[in-house]
């Protein structure tokens, strides 16, 4: 691989890697909004107990393609 093209891979992943880290943080904030949310509303509990699962997959999604990224 040249030099030029190795330099490119590079910039190219840690594109990749700096979208990840945000999506990663959108997604925390979701799980902690939620997780607020259920405590506040009990009413609504089901709602909001299947929402933050949900975001704690993507969470979960985005941290083992960070791992695989930094392999």
């Amino acid at each position: 691989v040249s030099r030029s093209c190795a330099h490119r891979i590079k910039e190219e992943l840690m594109i990749e890697l700096e979208a990840l880290k945000l999506a990663l943080s959108k997604e925390q904030g979701a799980v902690g909004a939620y997780k607020k949310l259920l405590a506040e509303h009990p009413a609504l509990k089901d709602l909001f107990y299947f929402l933050f699962n949900e975001e704690e997959k993507h969470v979960a999604m985005i941290e083992k393609k960070i791992a695989e990224l930094c392999r």
